[in-house]
């Protein structure tokens, strides 16, 4: 019945996927490739220019609109400071001066809601173009520069907090996974990710099917249940876009449940920390790219954990190379290598995965 349940969400989910051993998003076009945007900065106590923005479009309405919630700020205190000194007998207002007052805090209140929306939007929309108009990004990302990496590399289009975003399988020897990331954010300078996944083994031995399901989990997204945390570390690329460099620090952690069909006799969870490096390379059309990815993590399990996957040490490192091209918008990735203080899952055997970019 499962391997029945498995080969229909196959058919459903294939229209959307991608292979979970590989980064998920798609470098796309630089939108500041040919564009030069002027530079504004200070000069300090050193007498050193220190750098403050580019004067992009967006970062000059962007300030317009603040000018015009700073006037609503400013009309908002002043009508909730006479309101108080009214209250505390400091000031003697009128009935209809009150009233006039408490309008002034109503229609600036609604007017500053209308705004920070507009102003946050604007001002994720500067940071992607910072990132992207600036060629070498490390080390300095604080929760607006880490959310504008994450909606450049998962097309988030602007949004906090996502549903349903990404939905995808793996391939391995006499396995097969499908994982969904079911909701995702962001959450200061951390992107967040509760994703869910099912694996399946043809395998005729039950200790067998056990040990290779637990194999498919591992590489292809750690677990039955999943929460991610991602932290941006580098973003490294040529004007472009036909070269990139990306790296994150990662941590995760994962349960497996026998009750959800999982193929383990107790609960078995695990915590990985770890990091990634990401590269591709594009031909000049940008119609066919090639990247790599590769991941060493350090994953502490739980007893069962291990026992899944036929170790005896439940802390263990792991790594893996992924390998891929990207034609159009058909990406084909193999993971190729995998490094393990556990030589059991060394090199067992390759994983092909499959995406359909949008």
């Amino acid at each position: 019945m499962k391997k029945k349940l498995f080969s229909i969400l196959i058919l459903l989910l294939t229209t959307n996927t991608f292979s979970q051993g590989t980064p998920s998003f798609k470098i796309l076009d630089n939108p500041t490739e040919g564009k030069t945007f002027i530079s504004d900065s200070t000069t300090n106590n050193r007498g050193k220019k220190v750098f403050n923005y580019y004067k992009t479009w967006s970062n000059i309405k962007k300030k317009r609109f603040k000018n015009k919630k700073n006037k609503f700020d400013s009309i908002y205190n002043y009508a909730l400071s006479k309101l108080d000194s009214n209250a505390e007998n400091k000031l003697k207002l009128t009935k209809k001066q009150i009233a006039n007052f408490e309008n002034q805090l109503v229609e600036s209140r609604d007017s500053i809601r209308i705004l920070n929306p507009i102003i946050d939007s604007l001002s994720n929309e500067y940071n992607k173009e910072y990132l992207q108009y600036t060629t070498w990004s490390y080390l300095k990302f604080g929760p607006k520069r880490a959310r504008a990496f994450f909606d450049i590399l998962y097309d988030g289009k602007g949004k906090r907090f996502s549903v349903l975003n990404n939905t995808g399988f793996n391939i391995g020897n006499n396995t097969g996974s499908i994982y969904s990331e079911l909701v995702s954010g962001n959450l200061s300078v951390l992107r967040v990710s509760l994703g869910a996944m099912i694996s399946s083994s043809s395998s005729d031995s039950l200790s067998m099917a056990k040990e290779d399901e637990a194999y498919q989990r591992l590489v292809s997204n750690g677990g039955n249940t999943v929460l991610n945390i991602e932290y941006p570390l580098a973003y490294i690329h040529s004007r472009n876009n036909q070269f990139n460099f990306i790296s994150r620090l990662k941590a995760k952690g994962t349960a497996d449940f026998p009750e959800f069909g999982t193929t383990t006799e107790e609960f078995a969870g695990s915590a990985t920390i770890g990091i990634d490096f990401y590269a591709d390379a594009a031909l000049t059309n940008n119609q066919l790219r090639f990247f790599g990815a590769f991941n060493y993590n350090r994953i502490y399990g739980t007893e069962e954990f291990s026992n899944n996957l036929g170790i005896e040490n439940s802390n263990f490192s792991f790594g893996q190379l992924t390998l891929g091209l990207v034609f159009n918008n058909i990406k084909f990735s193999f993971i190729v290598l995998t490094l393990s203080s556990e030589k059991s899952l060394e090199n067992r055997n390759v994983v092909a995965g499959g995406q359909i970019l949008h």
